[in-house]
């Protein structure tokens, strides 16, 4: 009597004093089963307790029920849940083949690979009542996503490693979880393998194993959610050897709890070698919880997700004679909106809207009309990633702000000119001031003049002051002749003539801007078409993604669309010729006025539709379907 008191006494104090537990997998049973115990190893508890094989335990967001991949069902190994008691058993999916390593998401999502132990092994989300099955990943035929997975941005995004059969590297990559498609490159690290990648309670670290193959060794790495920096590599020290088998936070993220050979584990079988560990965050004081010749494994800490969804900072720059409230606050012609009613009406949409304040040209101001488009740039560059902006005053940097340190990018909206000037800031200025990092996950270019204007609209009055018009028009004038001339056809004796008020660099700005004099757009011949796109994705696995959106059949008389119109020298083509830019023609733009085309572009509901679903998403919606299905849209 008086030894059970004093049992019932300790455990008081364990609950008490805040110790809290762990769920693991054993198979000191004979097979393989889930048990609980408090986090220094006491009390270990088979919670599952029956006749089949259960594992891959993970516990719900409120830390009350435990998802297992079991094969309860003779078809398959299916997905199970239960309280953690073991009462209450749900099946969660049906079916054939083996389904494993189930991630609980804060948003109900649970994610797992299937089919498992194959090649071209997939992540599917399903959720907690077994509605909603869709596929998350699409590895290629020499690709597997079996490594290991875990939600971030409260569920909005997955971490996962993937096999590359053809390198034979084991990367980590990110991707939107139910956005399938485009992924991000986290790791690109050919001599380790990082597997098992595991997020902490409140979302801002990722713990995963990082094995060494020369040589041989295995370790923790513990990464900044977002910006992926690493903070550190855990070494494993003794007793824990090798073959780390599972990882998870503990409940408060202080430290983690891990499963790995054990040197002093006489068995024979290497597997039963395999006991829970837990460790400090700087890798020390390490604990063990087990001490047998049993397997115990996959550790995974009971407490509640406290992961909030990821905000999109996304930086909004205005064009040439129109401040941000005219592009973005407010509609333009009757029956438009704007971004910032749009972003209003849908407050699901997790972005904060910056708006760039940059100098508008069109009037006399001689220091403004000597403002070149490199100077908008600087202002790009100080606004995401601080210091002096083009006057010299120090900001802070979208990126170097508190709410934003763990994201590592900004998406990049420019309408008009502002896409010409985040052109240049991603070709030329990003990363100079982070160590080389690419800042962007999105660009998003609006009616753009990529190739130039060339009407007399822009570019006739020869002696223009404004250096950007003077940039933008190749350092050229236009005339009614060079309108009506078809492209490449500019004989010498009426050909436009070169602004008298030139400086250097204006007529070649746009050739160093695509790497290609803008004559070339008229024989289509490219030497380096991706010189437009710079770091872009797929090439660049991690780059930025390149979305760029004109008026259909050129009906923008400003800047053009899809084929070269209405110049001789072969300027107002908006489209890029980079093979990884997605060009995307938008129809039904007003046009009260043939010139008004270009005005209302960026207040076009379609047009804004897919700036904001390719944000968010990363990636652009199909070209088929509507845009603006599932927003509200004022």
């Amino acid at each position: 009597m008086q030894k059970r008191i004093l049992l019932c006494l300790y455990a008081a104090f364990l609950i008490l004093s805040g110790c809290h537990r762990v769920v693991f997998v054993s198979d000191r049973d004979g097979r393989q089963q889930i048990y609980k115990s408090w986090d220094n190893g006491s009390f270990q508890t088979n919670i599952s307790n029956n006749s089949y094989t259960d594992d891959f335990p993970d516990l719900s967001p409120d830390a009350d029920r435990i998802v297992f991949a079991s094969f309860r069902e003779l078809a398959g190994q299916n997905l199970y849940i239960m309280d953690l008691d073991g009462a209450n058993l749900q099946q969660v999916t049906t079916g054939t083949g083996q389904r494993i390593l189930p991630r609980w998401a804060p948003n109900d999502l649970i994610a797992f690979v299937h089919p498992a132990y194959s090649k071209n092994a997939q992540i599917w989300t399903v959720k907690s009542d077994g509605t909603g099955l869709r596929q998350a990943t699409f590895p290629t035929a020499m690709e597997s996503d079996d490594g290991g997975h875990d939600f971030y941005a409260a569920g909005q995004r997955l971490v996962f490693s993937r096999y590359d059969q053809t390198t034979r590297s084991t990367d980590l990559f990110s991707t939107a979880a139910e956005a399938s498609g485009a992924v991000q490159r986290i790791t690109q690290t050919p001599d380790i393998s990082e597997t098992l990648p595991a997020v902490s309670h409140d979302g801002r670290l990722l713990a995963c194993r990082a094995f060494h193959l020369t040589p041989l060794r295995d370790a923790i790495r513990i990464f900044e959610v977002g910006s992926w920096a690493m903070v550190r590599e855990i070494s494993l020290p003794p007793p824990a050897k090798i073959n780390i088998a599972g990882i998870s936070f503990s409940r408060d993220d202080q430290r983690l709890f891990f499963s790995a050979e054990a040197s002093d584990v006489p068995a024979p079988n290497q597997e039963k070698r395999q006991e829970i560990f837990s460790i400090k965050l700087d890798g020390t004081d390490l604990r063990r919880l087990t001490a047998n010749q049993a397997r115990d494994f996959l550790p995974v800490a009971i407490g509640r997700t406290r992961q909030t969804p990821a905000r999109v900072p996304v930086l909004f720059v205005h064009g040439h004679s129109g401040n941000a409230t005219a592009a973005w606050r407010q509609p333009g012609s009757p029956g438009t909106t704007s971004f910032d009613a749009v972003l209003a009406a849908n407050p699901g949409l997790l972005i904060d809207p910056i708006y760039l304040e940059l100098p508008v040209h069109g009037g006399s101001d001689p220091v403004i009309q000597a403002r070149s488009i490199a100077e908008d740039a600087v202002d790009i560059l100080a606004a995401i990633e601080g210091g002096a902006d083009s006057q010299g005053v120090p900001q802070t940097g979208i990126l170097n702000r508190p709410e934003y340190a763990g994201t590592g990018r900004v998406a990049l909206v420019g309408y008009s000119q502002g896409a010409i000037s985040s052109r240049y800031y991603l070709k030329n200025l990003m990363g100079t001031r982070r160590n080389g990092a690419i800042t962007v996950s999105v660009f998003a270019a609006l009616a753009a003049p990529n190739h130039g204007v060339g009407g007399t609209f822009s570019c006739g009055d020869a002696s223009q002051p404004d250096r950007s018009i003077r940039e933008l028009c190749g350092g050229r004038t236009a005339t009614l002749v060079s309108q009506s001339l078809p492209c490449g056809a500019c004989p010498g004796n009426i050909a436009p003539a070169l602004f008298s008020t030139n400086l250097p660099g204006d007529e070649t700005f746009l050739t160093d801007l695509n790497g290609h004099p803008f004559s070339a757009n008229c024989n289509g011949s490219i030497a380096q078409p991706e010189l437009e796109a710079p770091r872009s994705r797929p090439s660049t696995p991690d780059g930025v993604l390149y979305l760029n959106l004109y008026a259909a059949n050129n009906e923008d008389l400003i800047v053009g669309g899809d084929t070269q119109s209405l110049d001789c020298f072969g300027r107002r083509l908006a489209r890029l010729h980079a093979p990884d830019a997605i060009n995307r023609q938008i129809s039904g733009v007003p046009a009260a006025l043939p010139h008004t085309v270009h005005g209302d572009f960026p207040h076009h509901r379609p047009a804004i539709c897919t700036v904001l679903k390719t944000v968010v998403n990363q990636q652009v919606p199909a070209a088929e379907e509507d845009p603006c299905a599932g927003l509200s849209v004022p």
